[in-house]
């Protein structure tokens, strides 16, 4: 049995729903996850392998890049300039089920080594906005 709103504001009432169910359905999904560290410090005793690179853009700009291991996943860290990304590789679980991938944005006190989050969603969503890991530690991005 299907019942039907009719009369004068009908329509906006049921869109007002729609609105309020789509919007609270995607906020649901939103949240953003926290990063498996609080410092940098923390992060580093997890590093695996560690790097000096460039961006293709920024060739004279080194960028610092470790590969982490925590709880069996794969992160990789980038900073430059006390910028900092670090991105869950999809796939990169060492056993069991893979999560998807996900990426944090976020800078670093000049006085402390706390990872401050800006930013966070999923890699895909990332991809969207920024042309991978380079453009990701861009400063206008962050």
């Amino acid at each position: 049995m299907t019942t039907a709103i009719r009369g004068p504001g009908s329509g906006l009432l049921g869109s007002a729903l729609l609105t309020l169910l789509v919007g609270t359905a995607a906020a649901a999904n939103t949240e953003p996850q926290p990063l498996p560290w609080n410092t940098f410090s923390e992060a580093s005793a997890e590093a695996v392998s560690v790097e000096q690179v460039t961006c293709p853009k920024t060739p004279d700009e080194p960028v610092l890049k470790a590969r982490l291991i925590h709880e069996n996943e794969q992160y990789i860290y980038l900073a430059k300039d006390r910028r900092w990304l670090v991105w869950r590789v999809s796939g990169g679980r060492t056993s069991g089920d893979a999560p998807a991938g996900y990426v944090w944005f976020g800078n670093q006190g000049p006085g402390d080594d706390v990872l401050r989050v800006v930013s966070a969603m999923p890699y895909d969503e990332a991809q969207k906005y920024f042309p991978g890991p380079c453009g990701w530690i861009d400063p206008d991005m962050i």
